[in-house]
């Protein structure tokens, strides 16, 4: 009589079998595969450090479009083509427009006020609606008044000093989201504004991109005291809130000031704080009015600089570029006026300039993580619920078979765009600006920015390479910084006028004013 105990592992699988057959068809079949990707170690993140987008589009040589990462239990998913950020983050927003929780921005470093980084829900809704009030395609034409008169001071800036350039962009950047937000007007040289805003944004590019620190992966991190060794990021974290606590209150508290004492300018956050003391002081609501100004004063005074200084750089390196540029604006405008928004739809090289600018080397290149909020299929692979959802948008915009030569700065591509769409190449490159229900808000501001900057500019200034002592040529390096707002690190160039006619034409646009 054989023992019972031997015969349980029988008894087992005759059981498993016959719930097996009861299943209906579709729970039988096996669950699809995790999407490719490097091994993750036990002890050590496979995510690369420094420029993570250009080795995640050459990982995408190996595994694909996608590739899955699963560092320290959590699950991370790079999305690495247009068709696949288009599929999962467009058609399928409903369930990849959330943010994934961040320990080290949010909770450490204080920056859960930005609401481009709040997880999708009703306070992220209500935060989007009161800034699509303010900011759509239709009062885009309101801001252009202050956009063409900041920028003028920024010509008359490089006039007096050319070699400041990376700060007079800087300056011009927040001049008018100052203006546009709080009423603010900043000087021709800058003000604790401007300063604020340069401090507290660095500290976001450096811990932006997710999974910089390990409290990213691994949130209880946050309790270990700051004095413990190996909790560098703690003491970091608590000095860099400072910051940005300054960064959200400080400008506010001014326009709450000037609207007691009667003397605030007309701009957003006048309008929305004498509306809300109309309407009960609702604490809540208030939380909303700061947070959207805040959001805006840190978009408006950092992710244009970007591709302005990108434009700077690329018309140092394609001299041919730039010359094209001027010669349709001379043709167009002439030497006896700044050319003005109004002149736009006939500037087309101008347009596609901004366009390379935005392409060439995207201000966010791996832009602002989503987290998928339930499991979900694709191409044949299962993508786990909680998933932290990455595009490569760098990677995606310099995709050689959708962006033929993608590492040249080249205007041109963009001039046949019946051929394009025939060919599949040569988009505009909307992916710049995100995705999905969390594509850039203020892209209509940011664009008009840049293409004021742009065309005011090549219409005044020639801009070359700087000579060494020997008089040679200085060939910048053409290399972006490896955060999450990527910009051309200082490099050298010549800024001169045109002639004696556009010199007196940028003193008198701002003795104008």
């Amino acid at each position: 009589m054989p023992d019972s105990l031997s015969l349980a592992p029988l008894l087992g699988l005759l059981l498993c079998a016959a719930v097996y057959a009861l299943l209906p068809a579709h729970l039988k079949a096996r669950r699809p595969p995790l999407p490719p990707g490097p091994t993750a170690s036990l002890f050590a993140s496979p995510l690369p450090r420094l420029y993570p987008w250009k080795v995640y589009a050459e990982w995408r040589k190996t595994y694909g479009d996608l590739i899955y990462i699963r560092v320290f239990g959590n699950p991370i998913l790079v999305v690495n083509s247009a068709k696949a950020a288009s599929d999962l983050l467009d058609k399928r927003s409903s369930i990849y427009s959330s943010r994934p929780y961040r320990t080290m921005v949010s909770k450490l470093m204080g920056w859960d006020w930005l609401f481009s980084t709040v997880p999708y829900g009703p306070w992220w809704k209500q935060h989007r609606t009161l800034f699509h009030q303010y900011f759509n395609t239709n009062t885009a034409p309101n801001y252009h008044p202050v956009q063409f008169k900041e920028t003028c001071v920024m010509l008359q800036n490089l006039l007096t000093t050319p070699d400041n350039l990376a700060h007079h962009i800087r300056r011009t950047a927040a001049a008018i989201i100052m203006q546009i937000i709080y009423g603010h007007s900043v000087v021709p040289e800058g003000d604790v504004f401007v300063t604020l805003a340069d401090r507290a944004l660095e500290t976001l590019g450096h811990a932006g991109i997710f999974g910089t620190y390990l409290v990213d992966y691994l949130p209880l991190l946050r309790y270990v005291p700051a004095w413990m060794p190996g909790a560098a990021f703690k003491r970091k974290a608590l000095e860099w809130r400072r910051l940005n606590r300054a960064m959200l209150n400080e400008p506010y508290a001014m326009v709450k000031e000037r609207t007691a004492r009667g003397t605030a300018v007309p701009c957003f956050a006048t309008a929305e704080v004498e509306r809300w003391v109309q309407s009960g002081q609702d604490p809540e609501h208030e939380r909303v009015i700061k947070g959207v100004a805040a959001t805006a004063y840190a978009a408006g005074a950092d992710t244009t600089v970007s591709a302005i200084q990108a434009f700077f750089l690329a018309a140092t390196v394609y001299p041919d570029m730039y010359k094209r540029c001027q010669a349709e604006l001379d043709r167009v405008v002439g030497p006896d006026r700044l050319p003005t928004f109004a002149d736009r739809h006939l500037l087309p090289y101008v347009d596609w300039v901004v366009w390379e600018c935005l392409r060439w080397n995207p201000v966010a290149p791996l832009g602002v993580a989503h987290s998928l909020t339930e499991d979900d299929v694709y191409d044949g692979y299962r993508i786990p619920g909680g998933t932290t959802v990455l595009p490569n948008t760098w990677g995606i915009l310099h995709d050689e078979a959708a962006y033929p030569d993608p590492h040249r700065f080249a205007p041109e591509r963009y001039a046949d765009a019946k051929t394009n769409a025939e060919r599949g190449v040569n988009e505009p490159p909307l992916a710049a600006f995100g995705f999905g229900r969390r594509i850039c808000p203020g892209r209509w501001l940011a664009m008009d920015n840049i293409w004021i900057a742009v065309a005011t500019v090549a219409a005044v200034f020639d801009i070359s390479k700087e000579l060494d002592e020997h008089g040679v040529p200085i060939e910048p390096s053409g290399e972006f910084t490896s955060t999450m707002l990527s910009r051309p690190p200082p490099f050298p160039c010549r800024i001169t006028p045109r002639s004696g006619a556009a010199k007196r034409l940028i003193e008198q646009s701002v003795d104008a004013d």
